[in-house]
């Protein structure tokens, strides 16, 4: 289902796991999480029934929607479908195109079978982070969506297992600068290189030191 996914990675900088997915994979659960203008939020999880091997049906995705993702408030941690309203199920055959993964035109013009469930909650926690359960099979893009910054970039994190997301906060319009947790569209595109090209630097210059060191030595041993 999703495409085209330009980068992924562990936040904190121990680990950078650039990601790009070129073709249609539908392993991927989306999580489109959008915040209303009046604080209340729409959490839509889309699985692609033709390709993921855990969800066939309607079914399979509300018995998957029971574990997927951990609510944590600040005060405590449940699971989300136990948090939230009882979601809606539906389906649709078309990719959302303002999703940023950056679907190509002929994925954008197949038709899909994507089973979607839906849980609308108009009085959430007014901060919270999203996380996946420690043995959970499925890795979340979760997409946040800010009605009340139209026009703000998207932004978006990968989950695979244990990962929590960066805060969310509702109470106020979030500034920029609390959301770099946050990946958005184009930011591998000179980030990514930038952090490769510095850290091969980094390694030259650490071997040609180690090298300097042993001619050294030698010299040292030499009577």
């Amino acid at each position: 289902m999703i495409g085209g996914l330009r980068q992924a990675c562990l936040l904190g900088g121990a680990l950078l796991l650039p990601l790009f997915v070129s073709a249609h994979n539908g392993e991927w659960l989306l999580a489109k999480l959008t915040i209303g203008r009046e604080g209340g939020i729409t959490l839509r999880v889309t699985a692609d029934a033709e390709a993921n091997f855990l969800i066939k049906d309607r079914a399979g995705l509300a018995r998957e929607a029971k574990g997927l993702l951990l609510l944590n408030d600040g005060k405590e941690t449940r699971l989300w479908s136990e948090v939230a309203p009882t979601p809606s199920f539906g389906t649709t055959d078309r990719l959302d195109p303002a999703a940023p993964l950056n679907h190509t035109p002929e994925e954008l013009a197949r038709r899909y079978t994507l089973l979607q469930a839906t849980w609308r909650w108009d009085d959430p926690p007014g901060k919270f982070t999203l996380r996946a359960p420690e043995q959970s099979p499925h890795t979340v893009i979760l997409w946040l969506v800010d009605e009340r910054q139209p026009q703000g970039e998207p932004r978006w994190v990968m989950l695979i297992g244990g990962d929590e997301s960066p805060l969310i906060q509702l109470s106020t319009p979030e500034p920029r600068r609390e959301l770099s947790g946050w990946l958005s569209p184009g930011i591998s595109d000179f980030v990514i290189p930038a952090i490769a090209t510095v850290a091969g630097m980094l390694l030259v210059w650490f071997a040609l030191g180690l090298n300097r060191i042993g001619e050294w030595l030698d010299r040292k041993r030499k009577p």
